[in-house]
């Protein structure tokens, strides 16, 4: 009896330290940065002496599942900060989530060779996706010394623009309503100010900017081009901050700090432009752009409340607009003019930890873009132009993290399109419409790592759409193979859907536009995108990237130029049915650590696009203007020591292309000789010279008189004056016919000085 007792006792004490030992439990935390305690998204945790490890999310979240009990020694590093090693005991007790805090990498300027420490962590799956921080932007040689995203942006091979005043994007042969811009997490319509010379977004609170050029899994729908993600700071948690500065053409000012007791922190920024120098420099140099009274202003906020260590609320806000006034003509005859434009965003997010390994957010957010234009001509209204698209989302994303071989997510979404357009002529309505659309979508994505070789991302994006009845399934596939740690080959792409449309009346500038969405005469626009990767790790801080890839796309529209008026209907405004297809090699070399960082360069594309049975060309394929064979790239910037830093860029690209004049012929007679009419050349079959243009900056960092830190920027945009071709001036009244190469900007200085206090 007493032996069977002693049996039975030492079958549960075993039992007991089996459960013990094989019980498990997860790791789990977010990766800030130790200054500010802002977190890090794509941070790499790796546990020492394995392969098992996480990269974590967009909020900074990881989590590392089914861990044994007993001590973890974990390796926790980011581009741009010092690894940190942490042990963390795993108990039979879930944990809650731990911060785990990373210290910013200084560049030790007594020795100029900078080590990087390398771990054994897989890239994603996903192609054609680059990342820019703050701090390389920020640096970069822009005009007028103004930080500027899309700027930056359009210095990644592949990124094309209309000219080098405009700021829009034109990404691997797509146009730029194609490319869907999001303002942490949501959806901004209009990127620009200033005719497209400068965006909306203030690079002084922007901590991450990431382009998918091609290729991006199923959580991102809604265009079928690109995806541009910016994420701005969430505000310092441990101090507060604030920062003014003064250029040529703007003054911008951020303050940023933690809320009472710790529970969060707030950012505010705000911007305001005085373009008169640079207006009265453009007109001097023969550069009218019509914008003698104008000025523009935009503001950020965000709220970060924690309700818990598992669940935060975001509360966020962005208002941007333009305004202009213009008069011209007689006194006894005087024509006004005004515009305005502008976006505005407001969202709230909640996210919270669920369980031991899911992440939940919802978002509900309203996204708003509007234009209004008015035209008096002696005291008589003329005409009057309003137009509003306003974007109501909400959206609810779950994550499925922590497991070796899995990465789940999923999410629902509900846009309402809320599109309005009244055109008056002379008190005579010719437009007015007021139409309100639904598309909902739902989609499924999974990280698969089937070896330690080989991991696939797979997903599904659905859509319906409720004006018209369209139904749309968007499969998406990425594949990467790791030959070694530092060698991958990748190819991804899918199908992508859009159901909006850009009308912009500005010949390139983006002065004036017009968001439209589909409707039951007008369908979706598609693309069916493959891209084919390899990257290369030669060293820590050394990165080779090389790209080809073809899209085909369908029902492309283009704004209809012949049926301005009366419009009742989407096919009323846009020219519907068209094709396109582009395809082309990208590469890269990028180094992102030490004291020389930058990267070098190269584009090959082709892009066509068709009209059939349309005036446009006839009906026949042609180039679009964006369409430009060769682009090269050189980015670098290099810090001296502690108070200066210098920087350049250097691009190459064939010209744009434009559309030949053939002749001229008299139309008819009238009381002033005959009239003359242009006959063109096939659309933009001929191409102005290759372009190039230099750019250098440097930086002197000092202290104020107060103290307080403080730069001073100084710059030279275009250094040898190279001035390049905007577009070909005909003036018919001329005998004969004078044609005149309006160029664009010659050399200019560049000035910025900023206060951190």
């Amino acid at each position: 009896m007493i032996c069977k007792k002693n049996i039975v006792i030492s079958l549960s004490l075993m039992l007991c330290a089996w459960q013990l030992t094989f019980a498990d439990n997860p790791i789990r935390g977010f990766v800030i940065d130790a200054t500010s305690a802002e977190p890090l998204p794509a941070a790499n945790v790796v546990i020492k002496d394995t392969k098992r490890g996480a990269s974590t999310n967009l909020d900074g979240y990881f989590v590392i599942d089914h861990l044994i009990l007993g001590e973890y020694t974990l390796h926790i590093s980011h581009l741009g900060y010092h690894t940190t090693v942490v042990t963390i005991a795993v108990t039979d007790k879930l944990m809650d989530p731990i911060r785990f805090e990373l210290i910013p990498t200084t560049i030790e300027l007594e020795d100029a060779e900078v080590t990087v420490e390398k771990q054994d962590v897989r890239r994603s799956p996903t192609v054609s996706s680059v990342p820019i921080d703050g701090s390389t932007f920020r640096r970069l040689p822009l005009l007028a010394v103004e930080s500027d995203v899309m700027r930056a942006v359009q210095a990644i091979p592949g990124v094309k623009t209309s000219s080098e005043l405009s700021s829009s994007i034109y990404v691997r042969g797509g146009s730029p309503d194609q490319t869907l811009i999001l303002l942490d997490h949501n959806v901004i319509y209009n990127p620009n100010h200033l005719f497209g010379i400068f965006s909306t977004f203030n690079a002084d609170v922007t901590k991450q900017v990431t382009l998918m050029k091609g290729g991006f899994p199923a959580e991102y729908g809604g265009r079928s081009g690109s995806v541009l993600e910016i994420i701005t700071n969430e505000g310092n948690r441990k101090e507060f901050e604030a920062a003014a500065s003064v250029g040529l053409v703007s003054a911008r000012v951020a303050v940023e700090g933690p809320l009472p007791l710790n529970r969060g922190s707030f950012a505010l920024s705000g911007r305001r432009s005085y373009v008169d120098p640079l207006v009265e420099f453009l007109l001097a140099e023969g550069i009218d752009l019509d914008i003698p009274d104008y000025y523009f202003y935009d503001t950020n906020g965000k709220l970060n409340l924690d309700l818990s260590t598992k669940s935060t609320l975001n509360l966020s806000g962005y208002w941007g607009n333009d305004d202009l006034y213009v008069d011209y003509g007689p006194e006894y005859n005087r024509t006004e003019t005004n515009l305005s434009w502008g976006n505005s965003l407001f969202t709230s997010r909640f996210r919270q930890v669920l369980g031991r390994n899911l992440f939940f957010s919802a978002n509900a957010a309203v996204s708003q873009y509007r234009s209004e234009s008015t035209e008096e001509n002696g005291g008589l209204m003329v005409s009057e132009t309003d137009d509003k698209l306003l974007d109501y989302l909400f959206k609810l994303d779950l994550e499925l993290l922590g497991s070796d071989t899995h990465h789940f997510k999923s999410g629902v979404a509900l846009n309402q399109f809320d599109f309005a357009l009244k055109v008056k002529e002379i008190g005579i309505i010719e437009a007015d419409i007021d139409a309100v659309s639904n598309l909902y979508s739902a989609y499924i994505q999974d990280s698969w790592r089937i070896s330690a070789l080989f991991e696939i991302k797979p997903g599904i994006r659905a859509y319906y759409y409720d004006k018209g009845e369209y139904t749309e399934f968007d499969p998406r596939l990425a594949c990467v193979y790791h030959y070694d740690t530092n060698m991958r080959f990748k190819i991804g792409g899918g199908r992508y859907t859009q159901f909006i449309n850009l009308l912009n009346f500005g010949e390139g500038m983006s002065n004036y536009d017009i968001w439209v969405p589909v409707d039951e005469t007008l369908g979706p626009s598609r693309s069916d995108q493959i891209v084919l990767g390899f990257e290369w790790e030669p060293k820590p801080d050394l990165e080779f990237t090389a790209e080809t890839y073809y899209t085909d796309m369908n029902n492309l529209v283009e704004y209809n130029r012949l049926s301005i008026e009366e419009t009742e209907t989407a096919r009323d405004a846009f020219l519907p049915g068209g094709d396109g297809y582009t395809y082309g090699f990208e590469w890269m070399l990028r180094r992102n650590e030490g004291r020389l960082t930058g990267w070098i360069g190269y584009s090959l594309s082709w892009i066509k696009r068709r009209f059939q049975g349309t005036y446009l060309n006839n009906g026949n394929w042609y180039f679009p203007i964006w369409d430009r064979r060769h682009d090269v790239i050189a980015v670098a910037s290099y810090i001296l020591n502690e108070r200066w830093e210098f920087s350049g860029s250097w691009r190459f690209h064939t010209g744009q292309g434009y559309t030949q004049l053939l002749g001229v012929y008299p139309s008819r007679y009238s009381s002033y000789g005959y009239d003359r009419q242009v006959m063109y050349g096939e659309l933009n079959n001929y191409r102005f010279p290759e372009d190039h243009r230099l750019d250098i900056a440097m930086a002197y960092h000092h202290s104020f008189w107060t103290g307080h830190p403080a730069t001073v920027r100084f710059g030279i945009y275009n250094i040898y004056s190279h001035r390049s071709f905007w577009r070909r001036s005909i003036n018919t009244n001329k005998n004969p016919v004078e044609i005149e190469d309006v160029r664009l900007l010659p050399i200019l200085p560049m000035f910025n000085y900023e206060v951190r206090f």
